[in-house]
């Protein structure tokens, strides 16, 4: 019976921490509501980084993404990857990877007439405590803390 109690235990311990943890995008988009709003610069090595809101780009459509300033945006959040069309490119290929802590998006882009110029780029955010967040760019690399405001939301 104690060995009973004890697998009981341990399956629901395991099951609340799956459920406690962000791992799609419907588990995301919470956890980035409750984010939402000013935030100052606390270290940078790119001018990328600047004193911004972190908002939804359509209010009432979280799905859509969302950015952190004028420069930085995460766009549609969709699950796994997702290729599209864009004029002068092949295709776009995305990929998020969404944390319990934040989102992890990689981008290739390929232009059909000269695969040259053929680029991956990854770029996160990452939610830390203290109501602080972390961005990161690979290409350039780019590295920026921010801390939320105090009178924001």
């Amino acid at each position: 019976m104690k060995y009973i109690t004890l697998a009981l235990l341990t399956v629901a311990f395991t099951s609340a921490n799956a459920f406690s943890e962000p791992s799609n995008k419907t588990r995301f988009i919470p956890l980035l509501k409750s984010k939402l709003g000013a935030y100052e610069v606390l270290s940078t090595n790119s001018a990328l980084c600047v004193d911004s809101e972190l908002s939804l780009l359509e209010k009432n459509n979280p799905s859509a993404g969302f950015k952190l300033g004028e420069q930085i945006i995460f766009g549609s959040l969709h699950n796994g990857t997702q290729t599209v069309k864009k004029p002068n490119f092949c295709f776009i290929t995305s990929s998020l990877k969404y944390k319990s802590d934040g989102l992890d998006n990689g981008l290739r882009m390929s232009r059909c007439e000269d695969t040259v110029n053929e680029k991956t780029i990854r770029q996160s955010i990452q939610f830390l405590a203290n109501n602080t967040l972390k961005y990161t760019l690979s290409e350039p690399s780019v590295e920026c803390t921010f801390k939320k405001q105090s009178n924001s939301k």
